[in-house]
């Protein structure tokens, strides 16, 4: 009976420290949606087409729970922009699980919008990827046939001197109006 009482009292112990882990940082980050930076970024994939300012999401095809609600959203946003912002600005969606399919990464960034594009990275070229942008991805613990992921949305501007990640936001829903203010400060410089 003291065992059962015991591992009851472990695991409600730990169910306790995991809630506190998980709801005391937002008391502390409450109104901090973005990251101001200015960090050099040597990397291809990246703005490597016609536009100076790129948003960049990772994440993976056929990810239902991250990717699908935030693209969703993001694409609502991007037909908003007008035509002369759109020759600045693109989206990449960077696929974070080396599909089979290396077409795969392209068609799902493009059921949300036409105007994105779908990346497909190798397994090194995804290693410098994720830790050129700081990103976390894992097996879900859950279902081993999602993956939990970093979900955040990062603005990359090209320039005379290169590419540099500017800006970094990192809660959602994201701030468009935040979003679009950045821009427009970007494509004034």
């Amino acid at each position: 009976m003291k065992r059962k009482i015991s591992a009851f009292l472990l695991i409600l112990f730990i169910l306790m420290i995991s809630v506190f882990i998980m709801i005391v940082p937002s008391f502390f980050t409450k109104g901090v949606s973005r990251i101001q930076l200015q960090q050099d970024l040597p990397l291809e994939l990246v703005l490597d087409g016609k536009h100076d300012i790129e948003l960049v999401f990772f994440g993976y095809a056929g990810c239902v729970d991250i990717c699908t609600p935030r693209l969703e959203n993001l694409s609502k946003w991007y037909d908003t922009l007008s035509q002369k912002n759109k020759k600045h600005v693109g989206l990449k969606f960077l696929d974070l699980s080396a599909p089979h399919d290396t077409t795969l990464p392209d068609a799902f960034a493009k059921t949300f919008n036409p105007d994105f594009t779908g990346v497909f990275l190798d397994g090194h070229t995804l290693r410098v990827y994720t830790k050129a942008f700081s990103v976390y991805f894992s097996k879900s613990l859950i279902d081993d046939t999602q993956m939990d992921h970093t979900a955040h949305l990062y603005l990359v501007k090209r320039d005379d001197k290169g590419k540099q990640l500017r800006y970094i936001y990192t809660a959602y829903p994201y701030d468009f109006k935040q979003i679009q203010s950045d821009i427009q400060g970007l494509i004034r410089e």
